[in-house]
């Protein structure tokens, strides 16, 4: 057992990483989300926790090319086959010895441990998979797949799947850069300026030990550094809310105003919500809509945490949703392939077909968004131009395109395959490594 501050033993933290791991592999939900329900019940230390949280990004980050190590570990056996929770601690000490600098023996010794606690036998097999593993000459696997397959290549060395590498290398010229990008999160934190104004609330974090930048909004700074857990701050989803910068953006696009009516056609967990409140100054109305009850419950508590008195959640199919709106705002439900560097998981759940049904969904509900309101912005966080001018050349009928004029960004994609998307220049995309933001396109439309 691993010694705690106050002298007490806890249970070693790659033990609870696996757990949480193992929950995450095993429901379609985020590191956050698992995170989030695995700590509900337990009273840990905030350093144990951040170690915890590293573990399962870091892990979950590098997947494939952890598994690639421990299938050739493994020999005939298929890793599928392995204890789930056996799987997940064998990833984290693969992830010890080949990114954490721990010596292999140390990294073995600790997996053996554990894995003895929970089943004798297994210790042996913990044992003798990574023996293998230390043995592995890596480079010279690769190197033997480089040979075969230049994209599987790329899949290993930058830790992405396959299917992400082909959508990359279709929509960008430098996409090597989009996905060493990807690997690396960036912090950003929004003022919640119906309760403090940006100055302030820099004072704020700055007296907790948040060293902030500005950014092209005044409203959001960039996370340079801290030294607890935002999440565990003084003002969080109070006065300030983490949000990416290109989401923010979003908002910006819509361009809300005192005394609007707004619907927000997907809007759970509320960031954008909240933030199109704060720029309405709390006047007007917001009908936040979203299919889940229980997403639900959790943004009614978010804004009257946030101090939003302007919005009215309900419970509702966004592609059927009826109401009458100023604006509209569907940030549509999307294949989230420009948030993988926030919710790295999201790249080892693509299915081609799931995928085609979101296509149609979106559409649905872009569709429904022009019946509720004349001035819609449609917006992803995807990369994909399937998701986004693809969608808009489908329903090209319905709507003309207005041009944005955001601080950043590029134009969309002109040319994909055979298909032109002849407005490029009135939308906007957003990628982590021009803009340290996550992926994001943005679109804004009015009703013919």
């Amino acid at each position: 057992m691993l010694a705690r501050t106050d002298g007490g033993n806890v249970v070693p933290t790659q033990k609870l990483a696996a757990e949480v791991l193992q929950l995450l592999e095993e429901n379609t939900i985020s590191e956050k989300s698992a995170l989030r329900e695995y700590f509900t019940d337990k009273t840990l230390d905030y350093r144990i926790r951040g170690s915890v949280h590293a573990y399962v990004f870091e892990v979950a980050k590098r997947r494939n090319y952890i598994d690639f190590i421990l299938q050739k570990s493994l020999g005939f056996r298929n890793l599928g086959s392995v204890n789930p929770f056996i799987r997940n601690l064998l990833r984290i000490a693969i992830y010890e010895m080949f990114f954490k600098g721990v010596h292999p023996a140390l990294a073995t010794d600790s997996a053996v441990r554990i894995a003895k606690e929970i089943n004798p036998k297994a210790a042996g097999f913990v044992n003798a998979i990574l023996r293998n593993a230390e043995k592995l000459d890596v480079e010279s696997e690769l190197e033997k797949i480089r040979k075969r397959s230049r994209r599987k290549y790329l899949a290993l060395k930058y830790f992405h799947p396959e299917w992400y590498i082909k959508f990359a290398e279709k929509t960008l010229p430098d996409f090597e850069n989009l996905l060493i990008a990807n690997l690396n999160q960036t912090l950003y934190v929004r003022a919640n300026t119906i309760r403090i104004s940006p100055e302030n609330l820099w004072r704020l974090l700055e007296g907790q030990g948040v060293n902030l930048e500005e950014t092209v909004l005044p409203e959001v700074f960039r996370v340079v550094s801290y030294e607890k857990p935002l999440t565990l701050l003084d003002g969080y989803d109070r006065d300030f809310v983490l949000q990416d910068l290109g989401s923010a953006l979003v908002s910006h696009a819509l361009s809300p105003e005192p005394g609007d009516v707004v619907v927000d056609l997907a809007a759970a967990p509320g960031s954008k919500t909240s933030h199109i409140s704060a720029m309405m100054e709390n006047r007007g109305k917001i009908i936040a809509v979203d299919n889940s009850k229980e997403r639900v419950e959790r943004m009614r508590l978010r804004m009257k945490k946030l101090g939003i008195r302007n919005v009215e959640i309900r419970v509702g199919d966004g592609s059927k949703f009826k109401a009458q709106a100023d604006k509209v705002l569907l940030d549509a439900p999307c294949s989230s392939t420009g948030s993988v560097r926030g919710y790295p998981y999201v790249k080892w759940r693509y299915e081609a077909k799931k995928f085609q049904s979101l296509l149609k969904l979106q559409r649905k509900m872009l569709t429904n968004a022009l019946r509720i309101g004349d001035e819609v912005v449609y917006s992803t966080c995807s990369i994909t131009f399937e998701e986004n001018e693809g969608n808009l050349l489908k329903l090209k009928e319905l709507f003309s395109i207005d041009a944005l004029n955001l601080p950043i960004g590029v134009s969309g994609i002109r040319k994909y395959g055979t298909k032109t998307f002849p407005h490029a220049d009135r939308v906007v995309r957003l990628y982590p490594h021009m803009h340290d933001t996550s992926g994001f396109f943005i679109s804004k439309m009015k009703k013919i």
